[in-house]
């Protein structure tokens, strides 16, 4: 497809597509979204598909576009779905602004991210002409109750595209508050690299029934996986086991390596924070294990009447992994080999009590569900909550270098 107008403009900007693009069916693209796209944004898709925009060390605008992932862990109605329920929860802690995503009429439309985790949506409600649908963004790395999460830019894609490559656009989010300016470069999103045609859900169909079949099918990691679907590009830092094993002193479980793996650092719902597995900083799991066990130590050889388990390395000794924003937490009672490990919560508000039944994952995904959480460490959902309501899985993303 010859480019033309705005769209040839961003071409001269950036240069040539790297990489042939996956045919779209744009009739059935917008017959499933029940609106019609900017002709730019297909016209810009169709010749350069599923590409970020910018350097490689500084922050990038990533498309994502219809189609299908080779290894299967993107599919564009499902990312769609899941980001419009991922975005309706996730501002709740910055503001008390509620927006609405489509099929809601007039809701927004994500159509890309940031590398450092912003999304990005059309304003359908500003017209019925989809090429007059400006760029809206929701950002999560501000400061709680300082900042506004969401940045509206009055403007088109293209438009916003070509001012973050010029000289930067506003962003609260982002050192400097601003996005950009970009590095003039595309590059095919790796996770997208070779990815094939999407196909529109069969009538009756839904993206997300297997999401929904997850709350109460399946078990350990592919029933979380299901539930919450993991990031495309998880941080976990740069690394291996081998050098978390020797900073602590001990192998870990296998299904929370797994875990840890697929999802890389985050929290889960604003409430459980999982460190990145490999990253070597004082914010990486294994700083972290060393400092929530220097601290429990210290509780323990004080008042080891309220925190009876002593800490590891003590034959069945505890070893946290994971907190909580409300200071309890969460790791194992080490009796065994570390397969056979019970989970253990150290509550901050309660008593510690007995370790309990399940595995790391085991016992997310118990929560994740909604079930009775089996220790007061673990919060319970209000009764009658859908658990989809609120549970998500935040994703950290690798600390961006400013370009040179």
């Amino acid at each position: 497809m010859e480019l033309t107008g705005p769209a040839a403009a961003f071409a001269a900007l950036v240069g040539p597509p790297p990489a042939p693009a996956p045919a779209v069916d744009w009739a059935a693209v917008e017959a499933w979204l029940e609106v019609p796209l900017p002709a730019d944004y297909k016209a810009l898709v169709s010749a350069y598909g599923p590409v970020e925009i910018g350097g490689p060390q500084g922050v990038r605008v990533r498309l994502h576009t219809p189609c299908v992932s080779v290894d299967g862990r993107y599919e564009y109605g499902s990312w769609l779905v899941e980001t419009h329920r991922h975005s309706a929860i996730r501002p709740s802690m910055f503001t008390r602004e509620q927006r609405v995503f489509l099929p809601t009429e007039g809701g927004l439309l994500v159509f890309g991210e940031t590398s450092s985790g912003d999304h990005l949506f059309w304003d359908t409600s500003v017209s019925k002409d989809p090429d007059e649908w400006p760029v809206v963004l929701l950002t999560t790395n501000i400061a709680v109750m300082v900042d506004e999460p969401w940045v509206d830019y009055e403007v088109p894609l293209l438009e916003l595209l070509s001012a973050a490559i010029r000289g930067g656009v506003p962003n609260p989010g982002e050192p400097g508050r601003k996005l950009g300016p970009l590095t003039p470069e595309v590059r095919v999103f790796a996770p997208l690299a070779g990815a094939g045609p999407w196909t529109r859900p069969a009538p009756g169909g839904y993206p997300d029934a297997r999401q929904h079949a997850a709350l109460t099918e399946g078990e350990g990691l592919p029933a979380v996986l299901d539930l919450i679907p993991p990031p495309l590009t998880p941080y976990r830092g740069q690394g291996s086991w081998d050098e978390v094993f020797e900073r602590i002193g001990t192998r870990l479980p296998t299904d929370f390596m797994e875990l840890a793996e697929r999802y890389g650092g985050g929290t889960w719902s604003w409430w459980l924070t999982q460190c990145p597995p490999f990253d070597q900083g004082r914010y990486g799991l294994a700083a972290d294990i060393l400092e929530m066990l220097d601290g429990y130590r210290t509780l323990h050889e004080a008042h080891p009447q309220y925190h009876p388990m002593p800490p590891w390395p003590a034959p069945g000794g505890f070893l946290p992994c994971a907190s909580t924003i409300d200071g309890d937490v969460v790791g194992w009672c080490t009796e065994g080999e570390p397969d056979d490990w019970r989970v253990m919560i150290h509550p901050r508000h309660a008593e510690q009590g007995e370790p309990l039944a399940g595995t790391f994952t085991a016992t997310l995904l118990h929560w994740l569900r909604g079930n009775p959480p089996g220790n007061e460490g673990f919060r319970a959902l209000p009764a009658g909550m859908d658990p989809l309501d609120v549970m998500f899985f935040e994703p950290y993303t690798e600390p961006s270098a400013d370009p040179a």
